[in-house]
């Protein structure tokens, strides 16, 4: 039997509807990334809906990188909640230029997030930058998990910021850093670079040093730039 077009549209809008309410949910019990939702049976007492409406919901969330399902754990808080895997386009782009104009953008913006990361840090920021750079002094070689603790420091400068438009727009430009990465996983002396970059940045942020912190986070982009261009020599 065909179902007529009301009919079709009440099915669609009950599942999008409780989407919209886990959402509503997340922000007003301000859960972060990683927190976990409370489980299916709790969410359809809760939204008074069927375990079927939920699941479609969810699917709904998922596609919008708002939480992220893992089979006999449960469903988690995105780490990038609302941003999608490629939000900029990025794969349609020219990939032989692709990782310059990274780098290009990465030069105008990064510099201008570690000023104003001096003036809006609060203690709790600092001490999560200190903790980020305190584990990456503990790896002694680089690695795919480099890359990400990597990604995690910019992020972490960015959010110093509290300007949430920063901060959901660097983790999409710091797709550089897994490039780069890619470039300079088995150079050394860039890795230690990159230390020394990330904890000079936040030793200038921790001490206010507004032109430290936009000067070292200028030379750390070119630093790693010219490494990643030295690899691409023919030798």
């Amino acid at each position: 039997m065909r179902r007529n077009s009301n009919e079709l549209q009440n099915i669609d809008v009950l599942p999008m509807a409780t989407a919209q309410k886990v959402k509503t949910m997340i922000i007003q019990r301000e859960m972060k990334p990683g927190d976990r939702l409370p489980t299916e049976k709790e969410l359809t007492v809760l939204f008074g809906v069927s375990r079927s409406t939920l699941r479609e919901a969810m699917k709904f969330l998922r596609a919008e990188n708002v939480v992220v399902i893992r089979q006999g754990s449960g469903t988690f808080v995105s780490a990038g909640t609302g941003i999608g895997e490629d939000p900029l386009g990025l794969h349609f782009t020219d990939q032989r230029y692709l990782l310059k104009n990274l780098f290009e953008t990465r030069m105008l913006i990064e510099p201008q997030i570690a000023g104003l990361a001096v003036q809006r840090a609060t203690p709790s920021d600092i001490k999560n930058l200190e903790r980020l750079v305190a584990e990456m002094d503990q790896i002694q070689i680089n690695s795919t998990s480099t890359a990400e603790m990597d990604i995690q420091f910019h992020t972490a400068v960015a959010e110093c910021t509290h300007n949430e438009v920063l901060i959901r727009v660097v983790p999409i430009i710091n797709e550089s850093i897994r490039r780069s990465h890619v470039e300079t996983h088995n150079d050394l002396e860039s890795f230690k670079r990159a230390k020394r970059s990330h904890r000079g940045i936040y030793k200038a942020i921790a001490s206010g040093n507004y032109m430290e912190a936009k000067f070292l986070a200028e030379r750390h982009v070119w630093e790693t730039l010219n490494d990643v261009r030295e690899r691409e020599e023919p030798t």
